[in-house]
């Protein structure tokens, strides 16, 4: 399957994180975020801001940090 950036995806599409890029600092918050590689995501809102769920955890990207997560779809 190809890799996609995480902002391609359509809302109440499902994916697993693939592929985690980006500055050290921002990979880390992100993994603080509980976003790591293959975990299993559904998109709630697309966009800006981009608005995903984790398990029962909502998390939102704003600006270039969504396109950081590379994912696999479904």
């Amino acid at each position: 399957m190809p890799l996609v950036p995480l902002d391609f995806l359509n809302a109440g599409e499902h994916a697993r994180i693939a592929q985690i890029d980006g500055d050290q600092t921002l990979v880390t918050r992100l993994h603080e975020m509980g976003l790591y590689e293959d975990i299993t995501i559904c998109m709630i809102q697309p966009g800006q801001p981009c608005i995903i769920a984790v398990g029962n955890h909502r998390l939102s990207f704003r600006g270039d940090e969504a396109a950081v997560i590379l994912v696999e779809t479904e």
